[in-house]
């Protein structure tokens, strides 16, 4: 009877034990990606890190695969040569794993549909990565795209000018 009473406690209180190096490698294996692959520029490394059923989802890009996420990080890159990434914050539970980062460069070249316009660029946004075997299996991003076109200098757009409508001082109706 001991033993198995202490089995039971083993299975219930060894899953919580375990599933913290599993969550710690996790956290690893993201910094490192966001650090080496994307901080620097180290793309070719990009296939090492995720699934090949990978899968992505942003609300600015829609669903991507893997080969659609290095294709717009040579893009990013491309379009700020200097891009350097900050991990701010991570949290990780079971599967999961939350980054918080910041990313800074100056927009030098045409890149990310973007014009070069020699402005610098930081933003800061949030990344969650779900694992399965120690890699990038799936990944959600949020980040404030309207904020890089106003740093850009390509918001608003010419023609407009930012400020509020003019309303006419006279009444349409009575010409």
């Amino acid at each position: 009877m001991k033993r198995l009473a202490f089995l039971l406690v083993a299975l219930l209180f060894g899953g919580t034990v375990w599933a913290g190096p599993v969550q710690e490698k996790n956290k690893a294996v993201a910094r490192a990606f966001v650090e080496e692959v994307l901080c620097q520029g180290k793309l070719e490394r990009y296939i090492d890190f995720h699934t090949a059923d990978y899968m992505g989802h942003s609300s600015e890009l829609g669903d991507f695969n893997v080969a659609e996420d290095l294709a717009a990080a040579r893009e990013e890159r491309k379009a700020l040569p200097d891009m350097q990434f900050a991990v701010n914050h991570m949290v990780a539970e079971g599967d999961l794993v939350v980054v918080h980062w910041t990313m800074w460069g100056t927009n030098t070249q045409p890149g990310m549909g973007l014009p070069a316009t020699g402005k610098p660029i930081k933003i800061s946004g949030m990344t969650l990565f779900r694992f399965r075997a120690g890699k990038i299996s799936e990944e959600w991003n949020a980040y404030n795209m309207l904020s890089v076109l106003k740093q850009a200098g390509l918001f608003p757009p010419k023609g407009l000018t930012g400020q509020e409508p003019k309303f006419p001082t006279h009444d349409p109706t009575n010409p």
